[in-house]
C-alpha cells in the first residue's frame, strides 16, 4: 500500500492543516524581516523551505562554478531523510528566532 492510500485521523489532519497554515505564516514573516538575514542563515531558510515543500533533494549537483546554487543544493542536500512536517516546524521555529533576534538588536 502506498502513502497515498493511508487513512490519517481527524485529529492528525487537523495538525497538519496547522503546521502548513504555521508554516505558510512563517514563509511571509520571513520576507519581512526587519533585518536581513545573514548569507548563512537565508541557506538555513533555503533548505529548510526546500525540505519541507519537496522533501529529499534528487536534483542534479550543480557545477563547482555556480557557486551560490552549489552552497544551496550543499544545505539542502545535508538535510536528505528529514521529514517534511520536521523541516516546516524547524522553519517555523527559526522565522521566529530570527524576528527575535532582529527585534533585539533594533533596541
Amino acid at each position: 500500500m502506498s502513502d497515498a492510500n493511508v487513512e490519517i485521523s481527524a485529529e492528525e489532519k487537523a495538525r497538519l492543516e496547522k503546521l502548513n497554515a504555521e508554516f505558510l505564516k512563517a514563509k511571509d514573516n520571513s520576507e519581512v524581516l526587519p533585518k536581513k538575514p545573514s548569507n548563512d542563515e537565508k541557506l538555513k531558510l533555503y533548505s529548510l523551505y526546500k525540505q519541507g515543500t519537496v522533501g529529499d533533494n534528487n536534483t542534479e549537483k550543480p557545477s563547482a562554478f555556480s557557486f551560490e546554487r552549489k552552497y544551496m543544493w550543499d544545505a539542502w542536500t545535508k538535510l536528505k531523510g528529514m521529514k517534511p512536517e520536521e523541516a516546516k516546524q524547524q522553519y517555523i521555529d527559526f522565522v521566529k528566532e530570527l524576528e527575535e533576534k532582529f527585534k533585539e538588536e533594533m533596541k
